[in-house]
């Protein structure tokens, strides 16, 4: 079993990395077929196999022998190595299930948000029904409406972060994706860790928001990269993190 989840690990993080390079340009992920990024030649089967094809062909294209990038294999080997962890920690369990959406919006975030600058919406949608249906089958719906208000509340503390950005920068300080994401946050987590969840978030994206600032004195970073791995943080240690917040409130 864990050959076969490094394996799915791998083929779905080729197709994570179509999603996010793909699909903010507005191209067909689904019908059409895969091509070199240089020489645009058709892709036959066997130069898209993870890992194995970048390693035969020396990371070239077979056509036009143009360097393939890396991005390729580490978002495999990233994905696989994930997925692999995770099932070592879990088991096929609920909470298994669960990372696997966590683990897959951090890869697919990371992509979209530091090379375009935009959380897409149809992976928050995806992502948001299936957290509902899991949480309805193993939880029941008490624990569904819990989360969707937990959810709910952490978006309007987002959507007021924003306000209060655009009030003060006089631009926006926020995307919508990241405030669409925040549902998620709590939908996955609750309210309290939710909130943990985005002050983690600042203190991870405040050094390479200065270092950004300081070498190419650009002012814009991408903010759900960072949204993303606090999640994944809290939702690994949760167990810590929530003897933290009990050992807060019992003070």
């Amino acid at each position: 079993m864990p050959i076969l989840i490094f394996i799915f690990g791998l083929c779905f993080g080729s197709f994570l990395l179509v999603v996010g390079l793909r699909v903010p340009k507005h191209q067909d992920i689904i019908f059409s077929r895969s091509i070199c990024d240089e020489c645009h030649h058709q892709l036959k089967w066997y130069n898209l196999i993870p890992i194995f094809s970048y390693l035969f062909q020396k990371g070239q294209c077979s056509y036009c022998h143009k360097k393939i990038a890396p991005i390729n294999l580490i978002m495999e080997l990233a994905t696989g190595i994930l997925f692999l962890i995770g099932y070592l920690m879990y088991g096929l369990s609920y909470q298994y299930f669960l990372y696997l959406i966590v683990i897959s919006l951090m890869l697919l975030i990371f992509i979209t948000d530091f090379i375009y600058m935009i959380i897409l919406d149809s992976p928050l949608l995806i992502a948001i029904v299936l957290i509902v249906v899991l949480k309805f089958v193993y939880l029941g719906k008490e624990a569904v409406l819990i989360s969707l208000a937990s959810g709910v509340l952490l978006f309007l503390v987002m959507l007021f972060i924003q306000f209060l950005g655009q009030k003060i920068f006089k631009r926006d300080a926020l995307g919508g994706g990241d405030v669409k994401f925040a549902f998620i946050i709590g939908l996955l987590l609750n309210f309290r860790l939710g909130l943990v969840v985005l002050i983690l978030s600042t203190f991870l994206a405040l050094p390479y928001s200065l270092a950004t600032l300081y070498i190419t004195k650009n002012n814009e970073v991408p903010y759900g990269p960072f949204l993303a791995g606090a999640l994944t943080i809290v939702f690994v240690f949760l167990d810590k993190f929530q003897a933290l917040i009990n050992f807060l409130f019992s003070l």
